[in-house]
């Protein structure tokens, strides 16, 4: 378990890639779970209780079959299991930072200091996860950084759209 954090952490620090995780199911079906529990309390933090299920669902559905879509695209469907593995367990471990930042919201409101804190940190965090997901598609897709990067994008930016227009903000 110890080397398994570790793999994780080292990917999130873009210091190894994909492969330094097994490809096995039971991992895969792990972090799915502890990326639905990290998105169902990022979402119980921004909107309270209101369609919290469907909104982890969706958010989960959405990244396995992006990076499935992506993988299948460019025939590397054999590297699924380590990719979307690396993705979830990233953006688990990311989860207290988010927390921490999601927990400054109120006090944000307040506090002009406060609230440059949270943004820069907000600001901060997107950044390193688009950079996270770009090195995980560089070495599994086989492609240069820009490209990556863009994939990466592409990818977060579509999945917040859809989510927004998926669950739109109540008036």
């Amino acid at each position: 378990m110890t080397e398994l954090l570790n793999s994780l952490l080292q990917i999130a620090l873009l210091r190894r890639n994909p492969s330094a995780l097994p490809a096995s199911v039971a991992l895969l079906v792990v972090l799915a779970a502890a990326y639905a529990g990290s998105s169902a309390l990022q979402s119980w933090m921004l909107h309270g209780g209101d369609r919290l299920l469907a909104r982890t669902a969706t958010d989960l559905g959405l990244t396995l079959a992006m990076f499935w879509l992506v993988l299948a695209v460019t025939r590397r469907g054999y590297r699924y299991r380590q990719t979307i593995s690396a993705v979830l367990g990233a953006a688990a471990l990311m989860t207290p930072l988010i927390v921490l930042l999601l927990a400054l919201k109120d006090p944000a409101a307040v506090s002009y200091p406060v609230a440059l804190l949270a943004w820069a940190g907000s600001v901060g965090v997107i950044v390193w996860f688009t950079l996270i997901v770009a090195h995980i598609l560089r070495s599994a897709l086989e492609v240069g950084f820009v490209t990556s990067v863009a994939i990466a994008l592409t990818y977060l930016i579509a999945s917040a759209a859809v989510l927004k227009r998926l669950f739109p903000e109540s008036a």
